[in-house]
């Protein structure tokens, strides 16, 4: 069972803002599906590296997420922040 407690792309203590991010993209026809909390950060770093098709199609899960090399880069960088940290500069694709 996985650490509710932690965000499940970064595995860092979850701490506000945290958003219910939808691993099938609601536009997508995942608006009933399963969703995991999530740091607003790493939200808004997935859906600035992947389109919603992208996320629907193939990254539909943490493990998929996670082995994208930009990704990756990502945890490794915000993995050195405090839960709280958020840097609006991500933009989205």
């Amino acid at each position: 069972m996985p650490d509710t407690d932690k965000c499940p792309l970064c595995n860092r203590l979850l701490a506000e803002p945290i958003v219910r991010h939808h691993l099938i993209p609601s536009s997508k026809g995942g608006k009933d599906t399963t969703t995991v909390p999530m740091h607003k950060i790493c939200q808004a770093k997935v859906h600035a590296v992947f389109t919603e098709t992208e996320l629907k199609n193939y990254y539909n899960t943490v493990d998929r997420l996670q082995e994208h090399e930009e990704i990756s880069k990502f945890i490794k960088w915000v993995s050195k922040k405090e839960p709280e940290f958020f840097d609006n500069t991500i933009k989205k694709k």
